[in-house]
């Protein structure tokens, strides 16, 4: 298949190249390519797709509140050219990676049914950007949003919660955190990958789905895992400073996507930490 991927040089990108570029044939966009995803004439010069993998996003939660403008702008046109892509070229299907839009949640486990309460400008831009897709697109290409709650592995920034551990654990047995309360949702993005080779193959489901493990790990838990496998006694810190809009815990229903698209994630935190790990060797 010919697969357009936006977002080719990010985290979650750099890993689906690397999980599906053996079976297809990928087409690249990202800061690194020719092709401006903000110049809907540049995109327009790229033929022959089946599909598109929409990744491409300002990403990192506390920068939205110090740059919300640039979030908002980079979030919703890039989805808008890639919409207008998929109208013209007449794509068939189109795969987005969402975030969690849900705020403080209101139950637990969370389903896609679950109010919407975007708890920063980066989920409020993801969620606007999904609705344009859906509205824009009816009735032209089969659009699968997927919210994806806590996801970590390899090329992920240090800024980042997991990958901030393991460099702590890298230089010294002590870890430092800002604070231990949250518990998140973590799914290893290799689950991620298997997920979006069955979607790829399937030919009849469209909609919204919630993406992660399906149940909730505490802070702790996840130091444990990293302890197990770096073989090294951790001794655990906080400086008790809390986050913005801080939620202190939350995981997914992930019914509907299990059973739309046959799977199920097979990582837990621990045994995602040894396939990290071993990747990171």
């Amino acid at each position: 298949m010919e697969i357009l991927l936006t977002g080719a040089n990010g985290f979650i990108g750099k890993n689906i190249l690397e999980g599906l570029g053996n079976g297809h044939t990928i087409h690249c966009v990202s800061r690194n390519s020719n092709i401006n995803i903000l110049d809907i004439n540049s995109l327009l010069k790229i033929s022959k797709i089946d599909l598109v993998i929409h990744c491409a996003a300002k990403t990192f939660i506390p920068d939205s509140f110090k740059e919300p403008f640039q979030f908002y702008e980079f979030n919703f046109l890039s989805t808008l050219n890639i919409a207008e892509f998929c109208r013209i070229k007449k794509i068939k299907k189109l795969i987005y990676l969402n975030a969690y839009p849900y705020g403080v949640p209101q139950y637990l486990p969370i389903d896609e049914s679950h109010p919407l309460e975007p708890h920063s400008p980066y989920n409020s831009s993801k969620i606007i950007a999904e609705n344009l897709l859906f509205s824009y697109l009816k009735n032209i290409t089969k659009v699968i949003s997927l919210r994806v709650f806590n996801i970590y592995g390899k090329y992920q920034l240090q800024n980042f919660l997991i990958p901030n551990i393991i460099s702590q654990i890298k230089e010294s047995d002590k870890v430092t955190l800002n604070d231990l309360r949250p518990k998140r949702d973590f799914l290893y993005i290799q689950d991620l990958i298997i997920l979006l080779n069955n979607i790829i193959s399937d030919t009849k489901n469209i909609g919204i789905y919630n993406v992660g493990y399906g149940r909730s790990y505490s802070i702790k838990e996840v130091v444990d895992a990293i302890s197990i496998v770096f073989n090294k006694k951790i001794t655990l810190k906080t400086i008790q400073k809390k986050r913005q809009n801080e939620i202190l815990d939350l995981y997914a229903d992930i019914n509907k996507v299990k059973s739309s698209f046959n799977w199920s994630p097979k990582f837990s935190i621990l045994d995602g930490m040894k396939h990290y790990y071993k990747n990171e060797k």
